[in-house]
């Protein structure tokens, strides 16, 4: 599977592939070279593990989407070391580092932060934009709603043991927002999109639907916003072969099968019919302060990404003789 588990978020830099790792035995750190040169490294791990006919997870970098900030195969984890989650208990697993003389790029500099700073501010505003349809919204049906596909979702207790992991739905990247949502639900029996305006309950729907996924005992994947890492935007269950998803911008998609996609309209279920039309001026003033923000951050990472690319030290062939000896732990 291809995800992320870190981002450039409007709460600084957020990692958290913590539940990912839970079970890993080995985890081996990349250090020295810089991010650019360890995902390098990664990459070519990767072209590896795929000439073998190797499953393995690639967690990708929000700085590349094109790029690995860490691979999972089976009960191994390779990271990026500054990019690292907090690593696994060291009663469970045993860790490595490669080229621990050297000490790694830190994840974010100057350039990200300011970025960062407009991704804040842009939360700020799509906070207001959503008071607008929160003061609208009737809590009572969103309650019945969920409670409804609650029951619709799940038949019974799972025997299966379960385990939850934390994920990002996309990334901010330095070319624009990027997700992997075809190829995460690719296979899955039904996939439900769920439509609204910014406040309209998406998020908590997914919430409660999460949660009912843990009560009964199932696993689930949880994938977090990408740019409110408070706010869920997806929910897997593989076991019953579902996803819900919030599919708007900058992620938004169309049922592609009647079978498989079905559509949850929350401003139409749940939203005083109107509210569009009634404020409409400022919804646009709102939404156009929003996207201007967001493109500026954009323009940050994009320049504290070529920071990076500057900082690149390790050769390709440099890369390739590391992956070697990375796959000799594997």
């Amino acid at each position: 599977m291809i995800y992320f588990t870190s981002g450039h978020t409007a709460r600084g830099f957020v990692q958290m592939a913590e539940s990912n790792v839970e079970d890993v035995r080995l985890f081996i750190l990349l250090r020295g070279g810089g991010e650019c040169a360890q995902m390098e490294c990664l990459k070519e791990v990767e072209r590896r593990l795929q000439s073998a006919g190797e499953e393995f997870d690639s967690v990708r970098s929000p700085w590349n989407a094109l790029q690995p900030e860490g691979l999972i195969v089976g009960d191994k984890a390779i990271w990026c070391g500054s990019l690292a989650p907090s690593l696994p208990s060291a009663a469970t697993a045993r860790h490595a580092a490669i080229r621990p003389d050297m000490l790694s790029a830190p994840p974010a500099g100057k350039t990200a932060h300011i970025a960062y700073d407009c991704f804040r501010e842009a939360l700020i505003i799509h906070d207001e934009w959503e008071s607008i349809y929160i003061n609208r919204f009737n809590k009572n049906k969103a309650d019945l709603l969920a409670a409804q596909w609650i029951k619709k979702l799940f038949p019974g207790k799972s025997t299966e043991q379960s385990r939850t992991v934390h994920r990002f739905l996309g990334a901010a990247t330095p070319s624009g927002s990027v997700d992997y949502i075809p190829e995460l639900t690719e296979g899955l029996t039904k996939r439900y999109l769920i439509k609204g305006r910014a406040g309209t309950g998406k998020s908590t729907f997914m919430k409660k639907i999460a949660a009912a996924a843990e009560q009964n005992g199932y696993s689930a994947e949880i994938y977090h916003c990408g740019f409110d890492p408070a706010s869920i935007d997806m929910v897997i269950v593989r076991e019953l072969g579902f996803a819900l998803f919030d599919s708007t911008k900058p992620h938004e998609y169309f049922p592609r099968n009647n079978t498989v996609d079905e559509i949850i309209d929350m401003y139409e279920l749940l939203v005083e019919p109107g509210t569009d039309e009634l404020f409409s001026k400022e919804i646009a003033a709102l939404s156009s302060r929003y996207s201007e923000l967001m493109e500026e951050g954009t323009a940050h990472l994009l320049e504290a990404h070529k920071e990076k690319e500057a900082a690149r030290t390790a050769s390709s062939t440099a890369a390739s003789r590391t992956a070697e000896m990375i796959c000799n732990y594997l």
